[in-house]
């Protein structure tokens, strides 16, 4: 699903004006009638109290549709205008006056001093429609604006946001300040991207998205909500006469002393998500030790007995990889100076694809150039911490705009970056990003990444290009995570449940395509 922001939404409403000939006033009807339609269909408000706080732009406009829908649906319907209605101009002038008519009260807030005459509204509200501001908002809320909406927040109403929570910026998903804590949301034509990104995916409560007729010929958009439809057709095939060789070959770099479970976690998810062989190449000290613990996967030392990889190990890893169709690097791997030197060295010379993840970025924060001399298009995982590394941003900044984030060093680096978090951005060198709506708190645990490592790295050895990896490998691994979830609970989730239902996760996006395939 396509996601917009505020200013390509402008243009398509300014298409549909403009170059198809629909009236704006015809556009906010459409945008109103459905917001109401929503609201009737998911509370059968007859004889409820409605109350709609309208702000004095388009917003308010629409707000004011609602109002005049509820009404004649029966509700008890009030209006709160932040502003005079005189001041109202155009479509939003027409649809006060047309509630005006059909007796509709409407009270006039012109400063703080004036909330007091309303305040009992929002105690009373059954349903509150916030329609104070568009997609459009670019500064702090202040003033009249930041009191109806803590006066929104402060109530015990169902709360209706009318296109984007008032106070959200509808770019990045940031709290201007204060925002509207919405039930649902009902937004026009197109979902926008700060519905959908951390933190403003928490304020949009359900979302829901109403037909107002914009053309649909060409969206001028580069970014997507990821869902089962987009992951299944682009998840690599499993032909019925596929043999282990089939369906590649990961070489996992991972583990060290004190660090063996995130070398056996990138192995177990790499077998779990369709790889036909996995080898784990772990330092020397290591491999008495790995050898006990694995059955299924294969090992492999990448340094001598008695030390740590150095870089003259460079040429035993290079024969290691003979064969392989992905490496995998990085999770608790050693932090010394030998083994970024190594690592530098190992992705000049690599020919397959590359997922690098925990601390092969934090060994690479001062080189990164390496990734864009690597030879085929390389897979980066980094959560905020590491990026800022990465970087010099600070996490700040990266969160305040994740999706423009993770699409700029994809650019620069020429790599996927795959921005782990709260709603995981996935952008690449072109410009795409995708936006992943699985995933839990409970996922926030010690290892979930080094699972998400193995997953991606699994795809890329079943011959899913390094963009389809990074998207369905985020995908599946928050689906498995939802999936342990619903059985555990998330505080007690751990990285190896989620690695116990992948099976599940790949059994359903099978059973999801069949159906598709049938219907």
């Amino acid at each position: 699903m396509k996601l917009l922001t505020a200013s390509q939404m402008r243009e398509m409403d300014r298409r549909a004006i403009e170059d198809v000939g629909i009236p704006s006033v015809a556009l906010m009807e459409l945008a109103g009638s459905g917001t109401a339609r929503h609201i009737i269909e998911k509370w059968y408000p007859e004889g409820d109290d409605v109350l709609v706080v309208a702000g004095r732009g388009n917003n308010g406009g629409d707000g004011l549709v609602v109002a005049r829908h509820m009404f004649l649906n029966g509700a008890r319907v009030a209006v709160v205008l932040l502003g005079r209605m005189e001041d109202l101009k155009g479509d939003a002038a027409v649809n006060a006056r047309a509630a005006d008519a059909l007796g509709i009260s409407i009270y006039e807030i012109t400063g703080t001093q004036d909330f007091p005459h309303v305040e009992a509204l929002f105690r009373q509200a059954d349903i509150i429609v916030d329609a104070i501001f568009g997609t459009g908002l670019s500064r702090e809320v202040t003033g009249v604006a930041r009191e109806a909406i803590s006066a929104i927040n402060a109530s015990d109403a169902k709360i209706v946001s009318v296109d984007i929570p008032s106070g959200l910026s509808a770019d990045t998903g940031t709290v201007m300040g204060l925002a509207v804590k919405a039930d649902l949301t009902v937004t026009f034509g197109y979902p926008k991207i700060g519905q959908f990104t951390a933190p403003g995916f928490e304020y949009c409560g359900e979302v829901e998205v109403v037909d107002i007729s914009l053309p649909r010929d060409e969206v001028p958009s580069d970014t997507m909500l990821l869902d089962d439809n987009w992951v299944v057709k682009h998840m690599p095939s499993r032909p019925e006469q596929g043999h282990k060789g089939t369906f590649g070959h990961v070489l996992a770099m991972a583990g060290s002393p004190g660090k063996l479970g995130a070398a056996l976690m990138v192995g177990q998810a790499a077998a779990r998500s369709g790889a036909g062989l996995v080898t784990l190449g772990v330092p020397g000290p290591l491999m008495d030790t790995v050898m006990m613990r694995i059955t299924e996967l294969m090992a492999t030392a990448i340094s001598p007995p008695d030390r740590l990889p150095e870089p003259d190990d460079l040429d035993d890893i290079l024969a290691a990889l003979d064969g392989k169709n992905a490496l995998a690097v990085g999770p608790g791997i050693p932090v010394t100076e030998s083994m970024r030197e190594l690592l530098v060295r190992l992705l000049e010379e690599v020919e397959v694809p590359v997922i690098i993840d925990a601390d092969g970025l934090n060994l690479l924060a001062h080189d990164t150039e390496i990734f864009s001399k690597i030879k085929q298009l390389s897979v980066l995982t980094p959560h905020p911490g590491e990026i800022s590394r990465l970087t010099g941003l600070s996490v700040n900044e990266i969160q305040s705009n994740r999706v423009d984030t993770a699409r700029k060093y994809a650019s620069e680096w020429n790599a996927v970056v795959v921005l782990k978090g709260a709603r995981t951005i996935i952008a690449t060198p072109q410009g795409r990003a995708y936006i992943n709506p699985t995933g839990n708190s409970g996922m926030a645990t010690g290892g979930s990444g080094d699972v998400l490592t193995g997953v991606i790295a699994s795809l890329l050895a079943q011959g899913a290009s390094p963009e389809e990896a990074a998207a369905c490998g985020v995908y599946v691994h928050g689906m498995a995570g939802d999936l342990a979830a619903e059985k555990i609970g998330e505080r007690a989730l751990l990285a190896t449940d989620i690695i116990s239902y992948l099976p599940k996760a790949l059994k359903d996006m099978d059973l999801y395509k069949e159906f598709e395939s049938f219907e």
